[in-house]
């Protein structure tokens, strides 16, 4: 798999995002995001959309405000069929843009996938309730399909001190539902931005789906509490070790069957998001969410099989980093 991401800030320092990014993706710039009264629209590179597989857009913005937000792709094909699909709202927004569910673009929720070449494509970010002034970041995670290689058991390791809090001791009708909210507030209280784990669920639940686990509603829920944040496909173990070397922690999306990770927290998932906070020889480190208790929830995974669960399926991962960092 190969990633493009594309950048774009506003009132964040440009060394700071350079750290939190990993070398290898770092872009040639990072363009200024200037508003039009709450839009912002990009033409993504022509070079890149021909073996597009997923777009995986993403917006953090550092105010504890009512904000909200919606993504809209207008494309044409190949063939020249032209279209434009929007992604689920983030937040309340008002007068939500419906979504062409016939057309070669599929929203997913979080992702934007592929079904046809394009040949033109244009993003549109609108954002209701923006503060102008705020530190923000917009991140386009662009990926292709090509082969993850294996890990590398390079460097001297690192364990990052990531507070660990399991999902599992919270009330009954949340408690199985909520891992990424979880791995939110972890992260949370490592940069010094503790909250109460019930406000970060609440805030975390995407409204259009009910859901907990939506990618950039929770990346939402960390920015109203301080911190920058973006998605991306990660397309190596190189790429993660990296920002681990940086003291930045990792939140990843997996899934797995039976038998696929070694002495799991939980035998099976169809959907998990948990913490990786370091790696040590052929072990990585994480805070698992889905353990029983919050003793139990640093944990060390097998790095081939962790890879082959995350790099080799969803990819994504969550950068979440203080503007005081």
């Amino acid at each position: 798999m190969a990633t493009r991401l594309l950048l774009f800030a506003h009132n964040a320092d440009e060394a700071l995002l350079k750290r939190a990014v990993p070398p290898s993706l770092w872009p040639d710039q990072v363009t200024p995001l200037l508003w039009n009264g709450g839009i912002f629209a990009l033409t993504l590179p022509e070079e890149l959309l021909h073996k597009t597989l997923e777009i995986l857009p993403c917006f953090s913005l550092v105010d504890s405000g009512a904000w909200a937000y919606q993504f809209t792709l207008q494309y044409t094909t190949q063939t020249g069929r032209q279209g434009r699909t929007a992604l689920d709202p983030i937040g309340a927004f008002v007068q939500a843009e419906s979504n062409d569910k016939a057309g070669a673009v599929e929203a997913a929720i979080d992702v934007l996938q592929i079904r046809e070449p394009l040949q033109m494509a244009s993003l549109h970010l609108n954002v209701q309730g923006i503060n102008p002034q705020a530190p923000a970041l917009l991140a386009v995670s662009i990926r292709d399909k090509s082969a993850v290689p294996e890990p590398l058991l390079l460097g001297q390791g690192i364990a990052i001190d990531v507070p660990p809090r399991s999902q599992m001791v919270l009330r009954p009708e949340l408690a199985s539902h909520v891992c990424s909210p979880t791995s939110v507030a972890m992260l949370l209280d490592y940069y010094d931005r503790s909250a109460d784990i019930y406000d970060v669920t609440a805030e975390a639940r995407h409204q259009a789906s009910g859901l907990h686990g939506v990618w950039p509603a929770n990346i939402r829920a960390a920015s109203r509490r301080g911190l920058l944040g973006y998605l991306l496909h990660f397309p190596s173990w190189d790429t993660a070790r990296a920002l681990l070397d940086e003291g930045f922690p990792i939140i990843a999306s997996v899934r797995y069957e039976e038998g696929e990770l070694s002495d799991a927290a939980i035998p099976r998932t169809k959907g998990h998001l948990l913490v990786v906070r370091g790696y040590e020889g052929d072990k990585v480190l994480v805070n698992d969410p889905a353990a029983a208790t919050d003793a139990e929830v640093s944990r060390a995974y097998d790095l081939r099989e962790f890879c082959r669960i995350w790099l080799k399926r969803t990819a994504v991962g969550y950068v979440l980093f203080a503007l005081d960092d």
